[in-house]
């Protein structure tokens, strides 16, 4: 993780410099002075279509840890279909709406993360983080990958500079690194520290499982059902900003929300694709995370580019005696 902050931290520079030359400008709008319409267009259409991905792992991997841990009964589709239109009432409303319920949602998740997380030091045996890099650093640079793909969605800040009044600073974007850093570490170590790292690696939800553990006292036990709020928030929120995302970079506003429904046509197919999941596992880890950091990278790269060459200042010499 720290590997992968550190990678992060070379990155961010970039970012705070297109977004200081893009000007809290609509991205597609100031690329295409320089690119062209078509173009402009095809690379924002990529940019959705890996939105659409990017939402549908988020709801495949809701649903299935909910058809697992407590609704094993209830159709696949219903609950895929239901949460996703839920999520797309909310990304029809604006930037503001969806920032005011993730506050109210995100101050709960945090209070249950430190419950879970203080409930559970019993269990905890930090000495199964010993021995460090074990097996060299090889597994480092593998792990780095899957955690800078998830980091690489700071990258979404720069999609909504035109809705922010204020412009972004570059501290902001160094606290939301170190910030998603912490919120990786926390619950990868507290599976380690409570199962070990053999058993961890087995686990399909391991902050669930850390939820099995916690109760209150001799009396009070099964608490684990307070992970169903954390969870179906943190995915109602995530996949809500991302239809927000895909809806502000639609080409065309005309017909908007029924092009908007067959992108939530498409993300429930993706979570309900007849495979197993030990190959979606594979897939995920082997196509999708790793072509999510190349294709963000690359994109912020050639952002980074088109500002460099087509914002720098006009040099004039200065004439006062």
């Amino acid at each position: 993780m720290i590997v992968s902050l550190f990678f992060v931290l070379l990155w961010i520079p970039l970012l705070f410099f297109i977004h200081k030359k893009t000007k809290q400008q609509h991205l597609n709008q100031w690329m295409q002075k320089y690119t062209g319409k078509w173009l402009g267009n095809f690379i924002f259409f990529i940019v959705i279509f890996y939105l659409t991905i990017i939402a549908g792992v988020t709801l495949r991997e809701t649903i299935t840890w909910v058809n697992i841990t407590f609704l094993p009964k209830t159709p696949v589709f219903l609950m895929a279909a239901c949460f996703t239109l839920v999520c797309w009432m909310l990304a029809g409303t604006s930037l503001r709406t969806l920032s005011i319920v993730n506050i109210f949602l995100l101050f709960f998740i945090i209070l249950l993360g430190f419950f879970v997380a203080i409930t559970n030091i019993k269990y905890k045996n930090y000495s199964l983080l010993m021995p460090f890099l074990e097996h060299g650093f090889s597994p480092v640079l593998k792990g780095t990958v899957y955690q800078c793909s998830g980091m690489v969605e700071l990258i979404f800040l720069l999609f909504l500079q035109h809705k922010t009044e204020k412009s972004i600073q570059f501290r902001h974007l160094i606290i939301a690194a170190v910030l998603l850093t912490l919120l990786t570490v926390g619950p990868l170590m507290g599976a380690v520290i409570e199962f070990g790292p053999v058993e961890a690696s087995k686990q399909r939800f391991p902050p669930y499982e850390e939820w099995g553990l916690a109760s209150l006292g001799n009396f009070i036990e099964h608490v684990d059902f307070l992970s169903i709020y954390q969870w179906l928030s943190g995915a109602f929120i995530r996949i809500s900003l991302l239809l927000l995302l895909i809806r502000e970079y639609l080409p065309f506003k005309q017909k908007q929300k029924w092009f908007l429904l067959m992108i939530l046509a498409a993300i429930t197919a993706i979570a309900l694709l007849p495979i197993s999941d030990f190959q979606y596992m594979r897939i995920l880890s082997a196509i999708i995370l790793p072509f999510t950091l190349w294709f963000f990278l690359g994109l912020s790269v050639f952002l980074g580019l088109l500002a460099a060459i087509f914002e720098r200042k006009v040099w004039r010499p200065n004439n006062d005696i």
